[in-house]
Order: structure tokens, then C-alpha cells, then sequence
């Protein structure tokens, strides 16, 4: 853990095996949104950015996050979600909060970050990491501020 310029700590994480790893799309947690179970955070984004119900099924079921997100990331424009760039923020909300609400023990690890700044600290990530919008980050300290209501 770092600390900020005004003084507050400041967690990163990428990795699922660094010490805030838990924190990352990729971590096991099931969680189940509309009735349909996904192991990963990564799982339900990258389903939701296609239209098609059997790509949408087959990316909830990859193997592992990574499967999921080169399956998300491969799709034609005519199987993509038509307005995706405009709800990809909101789908990666939905998908946090089931994450945080569904599994107590990262809920409360997540809680347990206190005030502290959280980024995703992608070298290569311009949306979610810390070297662009980081837009990750930026939703974890919003489902924890929520989950202290």
C-alpha cells in the first residue's frame, strides 16, 4: 500500500496473486446476475457486451476468465451489444455489486480498504487501469461507499 499526495493510502492491485489480487475481474467468485450463475466478474462483462444469447451463454461458461475475455474482445460488430460503449460503465457496475454482495468475505475485504484510494494498475489498460480513465478503481470505491449504506 502507497500513500497519495493529500495522505491517504492508496492500494493497487493487477494480479490476482498480489495482495489486493481478490480486487481483480478475474478472481473466482460466483455470483449470479438474471438467473445466470458466473465465476468471474470478467465472465459476466464480456458476455453482456454481445447480443446474441448463445455467445452470450458460451462466454458466462468459458473455462477461465481469460477465455471469456479473448471471447468478449473477438466479437464481430454484428454480434456486439449496439450500444455497448455507452453501458459498458453500467454493465461493469451491475457486475461488481453482485460480486460484493453475493460473496461476504470479499465484501468485507473490500469494507476493510477503509478510505483508501483503489486503482487497477495496468500498464497497458487506457479505460480501467490507473494510467487512464481508471474507471476499475474509480467503481470499487463507489460499491464500497454504497455497501457502508
Amino acid at each position: 500500500m502507497q500513500m497519495s499526495l493529500d495522505g491517504k493510502k492508496k492500494i493497487l492491485f493487477y494480479g490476482r496473486k498480489d495482495g489486493y489480487g481478490w480486487m481483480s475481474n478475474f478472481e473466482r467468485s460466483p455470483m449470479t446476475i438474471d438467473g445466470i450463475v458466473y465465476q468471474t466478474n470478467e465472465h459476466y462483462y464480456q458476455s453482456q457486451r454481445s447480443h446474441v444469447k448463445e455467445l452470450q451463454e458460451w462466454i458466462a461458461a468459458a473455462p477461465n476468465p481469460f477465455a471469456a475475455m479473448k471471447a468478449g474482445r473477438a466479437l464481430r460488430p454484428e454480434e456486439e451489444t449496439a450500444n455497448w460503449e455507452s453501458i459498458k460503465f453500467d454493465v461493469m457496475l451491475k457486475g461488481l455489486r453482485a460480486k460484493y454482495t453475493q460473496n461476504p468475505t470479499l465484501k468485507q475485504k473490500l469494507l476493510d480498504t477503509g478510505d483508501a484510494y483503489i486503482h487497477e494498475d495496468s500498464p497497458t489498460d487506457m479505460v480501467w487501469g490507473i494510467k487512464g480513465k481508471d474507471m476499475l478503481g474509480k467503481l470499487l470505491m463507489q460499491v464500497r461507499e454504497e455497501l457502508r449504506k
